[in-house]
């Protein structure tokens, strides 16, 4: 974007060039954003880090299948709980699962989109209830890992056991099961309705069981026998003091959150694990926030979003916030929403990760998230940089997704979000919300071109793009530090 402005006392004309960069900065004061960040944003809606520079308005979303875009249709209801991507090691087939709950039961089921046909439910032989007493299955969590004979897939909803399947056998990890083999899934060591789960160094992890009080156990398979949770073959529990509420590995190391601490377990040859604390004082406030990306960890803390990175030291760890610009819009579109209403995906592709945040009492054009991208900082054109880490941040308008994931396809990254209405989405897709337009919303910060106490005359503003579709695009131009302004600004105004 360029501006060329005019002096009202003399004929001097100036011109400022300023490229668009720095995310969403809601922290600073608009002096100093004008002369040290004029190409940040103080409204960033629907706007990602673009890979060719400056920002990029995001793609839309379309039904996975137009004409099979509802799972079960007749004989389900509610949300989509989870969308599995599932390769078969012996062909390299895909397998898209997605699971609902049954029509007027008390149980759900999976659902295999097939070319041609649509969603087919699966009869797995398992009867997965959606309630136990007080606890109400909400979503679907799961992971895949090879065994070094097939590929296995592990899924857990905090109300049933988790759930195993290997290309070939499904089957329920039990605690009163003998461990011998994927029918006879478990042993003493498993929890029995955990609602997290990872692979972690060729072994199965399962956490937090709180429907039997066991919020604070990880228990552990033995090595590449995911099935089998005896001591005899290596099965095991760490007892973690948190109520657990995420386990994810990084490195060398798998790393235990709760909404007020975070430890790390290490593998040991005489031990099994080893535990150790991570910090006593910040803590993961969102499950679902948890993702690898950069290098990273990152997590949604009380004060933003927070990575678990290496340092040069060995074994520190780094929790510095990489959100600071944009803390504010964070933390009020995450203070007032439910815990389990946000549902967080890794686009690899773009070097981004996007949070979404709304539940089925939200409107799809209400419905709100959070984007985080990372940018080369070497291209700056100020010699501090617009952001030391390259993260930058804006906000989502118009995706309400139940539960998310994505996974490469061949060379294909794909993208897929469930939503309140039983519908499968795949984003990255087209031009438009599945027909809605995308609203997107760039605000500069009040520009004073080094001098605020003078008025400027503005001959011209050309604004540079790279068109890649139809565009219609509005200039609204705010002055005298938005005193004369009617009211709020409201995006859909632009």
């Amino acid at each position: 974007m360029a501006a060329s402005q005019q002096s009202s006392s003399q004929d001097q004309r100036d011109s400022a060039r300023i490229i668009c960069a720095g995310g969403l900065d809601s922290t600073q004061n608009h002096l100093n954003l004008s002369a040290n960040k004029p190409g940040a944003a103080t409204a960033l809606v629907n706007y990602e880090v673009g890979l060719t520079g400056g920002y990029r308005r995001i793609n839309g979303f379309v039904p996975y299948n137009s004409t099979y875009a509802e799972v079960g249709v007749g004989v389900a209801e509610g949300p989509v709980l989870g969308i599995i991507i599932y390769e078969l090691a012996s062909t390299g087939a895909i397998q898209i699962m997605a699971a609902r709950k049954d029509l007027g039961v008390n149980q759900y089921h999976l659902y295999l989109y097939t070319a041609g046909t649509g969603w087919v439910q699966i009869n797995d032989g398992l009867t997965h209830i959606c309630t136990s007493g007080s606890f109400t299955v909400e979503k679907l969590r799961w992971d895949v890992s090879n065994n070094n004979a097939q590929n296995v897939l592990a899924f857990v909803d905090g109300v049933n056991p988790c759930t195993l399947y290997d290309g070939t056998t499904w089957g329920y990890v039990q605690s009163t099961s003998t461990g011998a083999d994927m029918a006879h899934a478990g042993g003493a060591q498993v929890v029995d309705a955990p609602t997290f789960m990872t692979f972690f160094s060729k072994t199965l992890f399962l956490a937090g069981d709180e429907i039997n009080d066991a919020r604070g156990v990880v228990s552990y398979s033995a090595p590449n026998a995911f099935f089998d949770f005896t001591s005899a073959s290596g099965g095991g529990q760490i007892t973690s003091g948190l109520l657990v509420n995420q386990i994810k590995p990084f490195r060398d190391s798998l790393y235990i959150f709760s909404k007020h601490g975070i430890k790390k377990a290490v593998a040991d040859t005489t031990s099994g694990f080893l535990l150790s604390d991570v910090t006593s004082n910040i803590g993961c406030i969102a499950s679902d926030s948890v993702l690898e990306i950069g290098g990273d960890l990152v997590f949604l803390a009380p004060d933003g979003i927070r990575p678990v990175s290496g340092t040069d030291k060995i074994g520190d760890v780094q929790l510095e916030s990489i959100s600071k610009p944009a803390q504010l819009m964070i933390t009020t579109l995450t203070q007032s929403s439910p815990e389990l209403s946000l549902n967080g995906v890794v686009v690899r592709s773009k070097s981004q990760f996007r949070y979404f945040i709304g539940n089925d009492t939200s409107a799809v054009p209400d419905s709100v998230g959070i984007i985080g991208g990372l940018r080369d900082t070497s291209t700056s054109y100020t010699s501090a940089g617009y952001v030391s880490n390259g993260w930058e941040f804006g906000q989502l308008q118009g995706i309400r997704a139940s539960c998310v994931t994505s996974r490469y396809v061949g060379s294909q990254e794909l993208v897929l979000h469930g939503d309140y209405d039983g519908c499968v989405y795949q984003q990255e897709v087209g031009e438009s919300f599945n027909g809605a337009t995308i609203v997107s919303v760039y605000s500069t910060p009040y520009l004073d071109f080094g001098e605020p106490d003078i008025r400027k005359v503005f001959d011209k503003i050309n604004v540079f793009i790279r068109g890649e579709g139809t565009l219609v695009m509005g200039l609204k131009v705010d002055y005298d530090w938005g005193l004369l302004d009617a009211g709020p600004r409201n995006p859909q105004q632009y």
